[in-house]
């Protein structure tokens, strides 16, 4: 089964309130955000397993996850124009990072040679 982090908590234990008081709100939307994605990520895997119950061949492996990366980079892409539209340096700066470490990880798939 796949996991992922759960999401610190807003308070590190040392009895004082949060200063942002927006902060418990969205501590609270991140966790239900991860426990959405956690979903997602098991359905996605008992669906492969289902699909491919005697398993992957590399080169079907390696196809189904660049077209998944490709996907999300222009998702990334789409996102970093409509930050840069709306001049929000924050969100393009988030969206940017990811996009760039989704870029390198296509690269890196791109340079696997396929086997059978």
């Amino acid at each position: 089964m796949v996991s992922i982090p759960s999401f610190p908590h807003a308070d590190s234990g040392n009895g004082k309130e949060p200063k942002d008081p927006d902060i418990e709100e969205r501590r609270r939307a991140a966790e239900a955000l991860g426990k959405a994605f956690q979903a997602v990520l098991e359905r996605e895997e008992q669906a492969l397993r289902e699909q491919f119950s005697e398993g992957f061949n590399p080169m079907e492996a390696q196809a189904r996850a660049l077209l998944w990366l490709l996907a999300l980079q222009d998702f990334h892409m789409k996102a970093v124009k409509e930050a840069i539209a709306s001049n929000k340096a924050e969100m393009l700066s988030g969206w940017a990072e990811d996009l760039g470490k989704l870029s390198a990880t296509i690269t890196i798939l791109e340079t696997i040679q396929p086997v059978l």
